[in-house]
């Protein structure tokens, strides 16, 4: 009797957590079946051509809508399993666009007021990734501020630290995930944020770890909530110099713009720009798409 028991309560609690598809699904079959049968007495039932017609309606309509939504919001059908980087991928996170491109930061279009880019740095800020054409802060300040360099950009550089409240500690480096933005003068006219996304060490040089990630993405958003920026250009943090598998880096991204985004609404849109050299190491990238399936929308 107690094993009875124990296996109606395990098939009760198994329907219970079944996803409401399948339960409309089970309910229609009932209701279907017992719109033709006909109790004789209490304990024979017999098959009858006229049905209970509200029985055999609301019947169909469970098996109807359980056959609709199970199309609309099966999961197979929001991933695209054919996504490649090459095509771009997109993200939807609250209210925020998560846009993943093939290109290079220094060649995107930057003409809106209320555009930004963000731009990686290590703790000490300045050093000679400034004038390093092969890193996205080289590249950038070569193409758009070669005439500051160096002594200009350094200076403007220190100077925004300070305004930001940041002090170099007893290694000269400034805290991992300091993020500033420059002068009015550095806009083109977007803004330009630094944020410091890997760590310079003695002995062991430019590293980068997944929390030095989330909190640059915390920091940008918080930094950037009274500046009335929407929409942000960003290049692939934390795997260059710093190290990180590309992949990894990219998920810890993903992860961290998806948390913050719920806490911070002004930005619409980010654009995370990964160059092409870089695209053959991104390993099965449409399994990131499974990202936006944990998204809850408002």
């Amino acid at each position: 009797m107690y094993k009875e028991i124990k296996g109606f309560l395990e098939n009760v609690r198994y329907i219970a957590n079944a996803p409401y598809e399948k339960i409309m699904l089970l309910c229609g079959v009932v209701l279907v079946l017992l719109a033709f049968l006909r109790l004789n007495g209490l304990k024979t039932f017999s098959l009858t051509r006229s049905p209970n017609w509200i029985m055999l309606i609301v019947g169909f309509t469970l098996l109807l809508g359980s056959a609709i939504i199970f199309v609309l919001i099966r999961e197979e059908r929001r991933i695209n399993r054919k996504a490649t980087i090459e095509k771009g991928l997109s993200f939807s996170f609250n209210e925020l666009s998560v846009n993943l491109k093939v290109g290079e930061i220094q060649n995107v279009d930057l003409s809106g007021k209320n555009y930004a880019v963000v731009l990686p740095a290590n703790t000490t800020f300045i050093d000679d990734c400034i004038t390093d054409e092969k890193s996205a802060l080289g590249a950038f300040f070569l193409k758009h501020y070669s005439k500051k360099i160096p002594h200009e950009v350094s200076k403007d550089i220190e100077r925004a630290l300070k305004n930001h409240g940041y002090e170099k500690n007893e290694n000269d480096s400034y805290p991992p995930g300091a993020t500033i933005i420059l002068p009015k003068e550095y806009n083109t006219p977007a803004k330009c944020i630094l944020t410091a996304s890997t760590i310079r060490r003695e002995r062991l040089g430019i590293m980068a770890y997944p929390s030095t990630i989330c909190e640059c993405i915390r920091r940008i958003f918080e930094l950037t909530a009274d500046k009335k920026i929407e929409k942000i250009y960003m290049p692939l943090i934390g795997s260059g110099h710093g190290g990180l598998d590309i992949n990894d880096a990219l998920l810890f991204i993903l992860l961290s713009l998806k948390y913050y985004s719920k806490q911070y609404h002004h930005i619409k849109s980010i654009d995370i720009l990964i160059t092409s050299k870089d695209t053959s190491k991104l390993k099965d990238v449409y399994r990131l798409q499974y990202l936006s399936l944990l998204e809850v929308k408002k």
